[in-house]
């Protein structure tokens, strides 16, 4: 009983939260049916956006007492809305059978899009690539697994010119296993993937990594071309040096081939979340501090274009500006905005009384006055992604959470 008052809390909530006259007014719109379902990327389209996360396919039986929920399974999905976030279609699940979460949506010039992330093989549980294909309408045009040993996932994909590069992680062994190189069973090392148009592969880059867990957390392209890749590199078998999570830098040639690692941070504990490519460098964002702690903050670190050099800048955002008190923050996405300042997404606060944050900062990683945007109710939310358009709107995707429920929640406003 108490879940179909849940499914119709949101029900109501998804019709009633619609744009007024006012230009700041958040519009939300939520995604889904009962158990988890999470908004991990959005990417503009024509004349609106298309989605993707985790949507949890559910089976229901009609018995003589009711509707009865028989079974459930988490699959990769994929929205196409129009400007408000209304859905244009159908909400496409893929994979088939298999469960599995989508982790980034990029659009096309001719307006499909590709998404990235991974499925489940129900025989060894094991994770494996997926990606998928849509046209302009959101329908799945195509679907294609990369089957590996071990774990392997994705976390980002770009459009190349000879197709596309596809940042990933796995777990596979890698020998030889030393402090700067190799890679114990079990561990994450990072992994580079070429592929055609067709999604065809042109090539699997080694994996990249330290004897510890790496994962890519973003790629972009360089202004003088190639790639570079940010990610978290984990040091524990270094506690007088570096130890717990520390920032990894690398870039990678036209060719796929990778060079200059770099590692940035001490003992703060510091996770990437995202990356902008400057004229001048770099400009990362992160959180420092224990996951879900009180000492969690977000941070920015500028890089040079020499990234072996030391950060021009790095530091706590300050988001209490008018407060002696600090709360606890974390940063999940990041993406230009205006001529030149930057959005940051993630979660305010933490376990129930956490929300959904957006705020833009300058050049220098201060965070512009009236530029914060904290929102959502009871229970748990966070934003996943963000983007922004030509008229500043701001367009943000993730979660709300409600006990062990979650819809995938899309916001857009002005500051």
């Amino acid at each position: 009983m108490k879940r179909k008052y849940l499914i119709l809390l949101f029900t109501v909530l998804l019709l009633s939260c619609e744009r007024n006259s006012d230009t700041d007014v958040i519009l939300f719109k939520f995604y889904g049916d009962a158990y988890e379902d999470i908004g991990y990327s959005i990417s503009k389209s024509e004349g609106g956006y298309f989605i993707t996360g985790q949507l949890t396919q559910v089976k229901r039986d009609i018995t003589a007492s009711g509707t009865l929920i028989a079974g459930s399974t988490k699959k990769m999905g994929i929205i196409r809305t129009d400007s408000e976030g209304n859905v244009i279609g159908k909400l496409q699940l893929a994979g088939g059978k298999l469960p599995g979460s989508g982790t980034r949506v990029i659009t096309m010039a001719d307006g499909t899009a590709v998404a990235a992330g991974f499925v489940i093989d129900t025989v060894t549980s094991q994770k494996d690539i997926f990606i998928v294909r849509l046209d302009a309408d959101g329908n799945i045009s195509s679907e294609k697994i990369f089957k590996s040993d071990g774990n392997q996932y994705s976390t980002d994909i770009i459009k190349t010119d000879e197709g596309f590069l596809l940042l990933g992680t796995t777990d596979v062994k890698r020998e030889p296993v030393s402090e700067a190189t190799g890679n114990a069973a079990g561990k994450k090392d990072i992994l580079l993937l070429r592929l055609d148009n067709s999604f065809g592969s042109i090539s699997q880059i080694p994996a990249v990594g330290f004897i510890g867990n790496e994962e890519g957390a973003a790629i972009k392209q360089e202004l003088t071309g190639g790639y570079m890749v940010v990610g978290t590199t984990d040091r524990s078998d270094r506690p007088s040096e570096q130890a717990g999570n520390n920032i990894f830098l690398f870039r990678v040639n036209e060719d796929g081939s990778t060079t200059q690692p770099r590692i940035v941070g001490g003992t703060l504990n510091e996770t990437a979340a995202d990356f902008e490519v400057l004229n001048d460098g770099y400009l990362i964002a992160g959180t420092i501090g224990t996951e879900g702690g009180a000492d969690q903050r977000g941070y920015i670190w500028k890089i040079p274009l020499n990234i072996y050099d030391a950060p021009e800048f790095q530091g706590k955002i300050d988001i209490d500006l008018s407060s002696d008190v600090e709360t606890s923050f974390s940063i999940n996405a990041m993406c230009r905005y205006k001529t030149n300042s930057f959005l940051l997404a993630g979660q305010h606060g933490t376990g129930l009384s956490s929300r959904m944050l957006v705020l833009a900062v300058d050049a220098f990683g201060t965070m512009m006055e009236g530029h914060k945007k904290i929102a959502g109710g009871t229970g748990t939310q966070e934003v996943f992604d963000v983007i922004s358009d030509e008229e500043n709107n701001v367009i943000a995707v993730g979660k709300n959470s409600y006990e062990n429920n979650s819809m995938i929640t899309f916001m857009k406003f002005r500051f």
